[in-house]
């Protein structure tokens, strides 16, 4: 049996970071600038900061 991760593929962390931008009012093009903003910030991958807001949004951090 496949042992699964806790962490979803990127792909999908990145849409469900959008659709939490988006349910803050911000449009498809604004969330995806901010993903990119905030990724450059902070020194990191627009995936990993995708994971970051899931991850606060969802109460985990780290």
């Amino acid at each position: 049996m496949p042992v699964r991760t806790a962490t979803p593929p990127a792909t999908d962390v990145v849409g469900l970071a959008m659709e939490v931008l988006a349910a803050q009012g911000l449009s498809r093009s604004a969330a995806q600038a901010a993903l990119v903003s905030m990724a450059k910030d902070r020194g990191v991958t627009v995936a990993r900061c995708a994971a970051l807001v899931v991850a606060a949004v969802d109460g985990r951090m780290g």
